[in-house]
């Protein structure tokens, strides 16, 4: 699905919906009205400030997932923000994106994590540092829980405190 519809100035709803794994399993993955407007919440109270702030490209790894394409993917959730367009995986890009060769790494996803607990103008529900990727949704000003999680590459959760989270190198 190649829809270039524009969710904020540095995203398009394709890079929330576009997914190999559909692709291949035949899944229709065409989000909602409602989904597309969860997605363009995420992106402005989230996403698009953080792009602003570190001044280098977000790369979306995962968005949305229609409950058919979650029940399909190992170790999703079963409650996954994903499937409501709350929730997207990303990495930061070491510089400007040229074709599909794209490097981030570990310094950045750090960097970013510790922007958004710090900066009061983005606003986030989950924030969970993995070691390749971070994952980070938004409900809702009234509804975040400001939750804040380090995943390890083992599988294993540790909820972190705000002093924790920043502390993390």
């Amino acid at each position: 699905m190649k829809d270039n519809t524009v969710l904020t100035p540095h995203f398009k709803l394709r890079e929330f919906t576009e997914s190999a794994t559909a692709l291949k399993q035949g899944i229709d993955n065409r989000p909602t009205p409602e989904v597309v407007e969860n997605l363009q919440r995420l992106c402005t109270h989230t996403l698009e400030p953080l792009r602003e702030k570190l001044g280098l490209p977000i790369i979306i790894t995962s968005g949305y997932r229609t409950k058919e394409l979650n029940d399909i993917i190992v170790h999703a959730s079963r409650k996954s923000q994903h499937m409501s367009g709350q929730a997207a995986d990303f990495y930061v890009a070491q510089g400007p994106v040229q074709g599909s060769r794209v490097q981030g790494s570990r310094e950045l996803l750090i960097q970013a994590f510790r922007l958004i607990i710090e900066d009061e103008s983005i606003d986030f529900d989950q924030l969970i540092l993995y070691p390749n990727f971070i994952h980070v949704s938004y409900v809702s000003k009234e509804k975040n829980r400001h939750q804040l999680t380090r995943a390890s590459s083992n599988g294993a959760y540790t909820a972190l405190s705000r002093a924790d989270a920043l502390a993390l190198v």
